[in-house]
């Protein structure tokens, strides 16, 4: 349960820090990178290097997915800071964490997990609300340039769940998960790093101290947000069709909380109703 209370805690603290990034001019993308060297390297002094021997037997067929999680973390990680700042930040934890929908459907699929009426329902209200609360106006029109992040976020989000899932629910040897996750930041970090030196010889682009202190207070959360649903998923309290409704019903209400309370973030009807819907989705997952 510890770990399931961290996991909503960090996630939560994720967005409320790239909405700070905004506020104190943190430069999003280099924020971001340096936010995944802090966290690249916090999980390889925690957990260390495996023997070559035990990385080629408990990584057979899998060794792929920490790429893959690498280029999805950055990407989408980046693309979340924007909605957070220019959308607000329940519109980016919704779209964020209504992507449950993506690992729980392959779950039942690959690993046989339970499902009924209450699941299908609760999936289908879950992409209802992630449209309600993502839902925003300008002078009385829908502006589409908010709706097309969502998506993306909704969609990448939902496959970095599953390979994480993925990875934990097929690797033999449970304890090269974290320094699997490691190699995914700093597979992250690379791609940031290239991106940065392009904009540095293209527009002369520096990297600020802003930057540099945003991403330090950002890495070690981050970090912590991927490993403890690993811990959780490991510990078997909840079958993972279960765990990441709960998971993510948790950092929906903390989130939309925090934002109100902290940024005096205003939601519309329809917004608010969204973020209602999604807990009630959650829970039909959760608990049917």
């Amino acid at each position: 349960m510890i770990w399931l209370l961290i996991s909503i805690l960090t996630n939560t603290l994720l967005l409320l820090i790239l909405k700070g990034f905004e506020k104190y001019g943190v430069n999003t993308l280099q924020g971001i990178v340096v936010n995944y060297f802090i966290a690249g390297t916090t999980g390889l002094a925690l957990v260390g290097l495996p023997d070559t021997a035990t990385l080629q037997i408990g990584s057979a067929g899998i060794l792929w997915i920490p790429f893959v999680l690498g280029f999805l973390f950055i990407s989408i990680f980046f693309i979340l800071a924007k909605t957070a700042q220019v959308a607000g930040i329940s519109v980016a934890t919704v779209a964020n964490k209504m992507s449950l929908v993506i690992p729980v459907s392959i779950a039942i699929v690959l690993y046989n997990e339970n499902v009924g009426w209450l699941k299908i329902i609760g999936m289908l209200a879950a992409l209802i609300a992630v449209w309600m609360t993502s839902k925003k106006q300008e002078a009385g029109k829908f502006n589409m340039k908010y709706a097309l992040f969502p998506i993306l976020i909704f969609v990448g989000s939902g496959i970095i769940d599953a390979l994480v899932n993925h990875l934990q629910q097929t690797i033999p040897n449970k304890a090269l998960v974290p320094f699997l996750l490691s190699i995914a930041f700093l597979t992250a970090l690379v791609i940031g790093l290239v991106v940065i030196t392009f904009r540095y010889l293209r527009y002369h682009e520096k990297v600020g101290m802003k930057s540099i202190i945003g991403g330090i207070i950002l890495g070690v959360p981050n970090y912590f947000s991927i490993y403890a649903v690993t811990k959780a998923l490991n510990a078997n309290l909840l079958e993972t069709s279960a765990l990441y409704p709960v998971n993510n019903m948790g950092i929906v209400v903390c989130s939309a909380i925090g934002a109100t309370l902290i940024f005096r973030e205003r939601l519309s009807l329809l917004n608010w109703s969204g973020i209602l819907l999604s807990v009630v989705a959650i829970a039909l997952i959760a608990f049917s």
